[in-house]
């Protein structure tokens, strides 16, 4: 049995960032198509308060079991304007099982065995294994819609927007709930392939850059008609207005000038910047 939550789900949710794909109906497979069309739009808030609704069911199991059992693939989705003023919708898929997995490894790798067994314990991951259907993981890990950074942004994210790009900020009551940058697919890469070549021209040694580079590869996959979305979460409140877009170019482009004492002060503003929600994070 379930147990039933109550109070604000935001209050216990981390810090967590989004950076989320979404792709034109015509690119996905059939199955995915016909739960589109048969469960229609609904709103990214909506969406928000569904997934930490699942998410803690998950985790407040009487027996701990963090993963998915057999809960059906959800679509977000976003409008948007063309050139022409004609509006299109856009679908970002939750991939929850290929999503958990992840996350899943990502902490085996971060704390001790024993402090993960306790978390994740091997009878869960064994049943979640036999759950998995393996044709649909191998998809969905190979064409994975979201990546997800708790507690901070990775710098290289922000290669992909501009200060003036359109932008959402939600808001319940006086409070900043997140933060939704939203960019067009070839507008976004090609971004990120100036600021690729400008380092490996002239500082192919940054850690940045393979950042980046491991980022375009990510998105070769998706189809050119896609959009992309920064979705800040909680973090929203905590960095907003944030200036770490712009600050990136700037240092990008003094890179490229030949002015490395800008680029330095543009990093360092950069990496100050995330210090706090990273101290953060250490302290939950």
């Amino acid at each position: 049995m379930t147990r039933k939550l109550t109070g604000p789900l935001a209050e216990l949710t981390a810090a967590t960032a989004h950076l989320r794909v979404y792709e034109p109906l015509d690119a996905f497979e059939d199955w995915a198509q016909s739960i589109i069309l048969r469960t229609g739009q609904r709103s990214a808030s909506h969406w928000d308060n569904f997934e930490n609704e699942r998410l803690w069911e998950r985790t407040l199991r009487p027996i701990s079991d963090p993963f998915p059992h057999h809960e059906a693939e959800h679509f977000r989705s976003l409008k948007i304007l063309d050139y022409e003023g004609n509006e299109h919708t856009r679908y970002c898929p939750g991939q929850l099982q290929a999503r958990s997995l992840l996350a899943a490894e990502q902490a085996e790798e971060a704390i001790r065995t024993e402090v993960l067994d306790l978390l994740v314990p091997p009878a869960a991951r064994s049943a979640n294994a036999e759950r998995v259907n393996p044709d649909r993981l191998a998809a969905d890990l190979t064409h994975l819609h979201t990546r997800t950074s708790t507690w901070g942004i990775p710098l290289s994210w922000f290669a992909l927007f501009r200060e003036d790009d359109e932008y959402e900020q939600v808001h319940v009551d006086d409070r900043l709930l997140t933060v939704r940058l939203i960019v067009p697919f070839d507008q976004a890469v090609e971004r990120l392939s100036w600021a690729v070549q400008t380092l490996v021209t002239y500082a192919p040694q940054a850690p940045l850059f393979e950042e980046l580079g491991a980022l375009g590869s990510w998105l070769e996959s998706f189809d050119s008609r896609s959009v992309i979305e920064l979705d800040y979460g909680m973090l929203a409140e905590i960095v907003w207005p944030d200036e770490s877009a712009n600050d990136l170019m700037h240092g990008i482009q003094a890179i490229e000038d030949g002015d490395l004492p800008t680029a330095a002060a543009a990093y360092r503003r950069l990496t100050n910047r995330w210090l706090g929600p990273r101290h953060l994070g250490r302290a939950n």
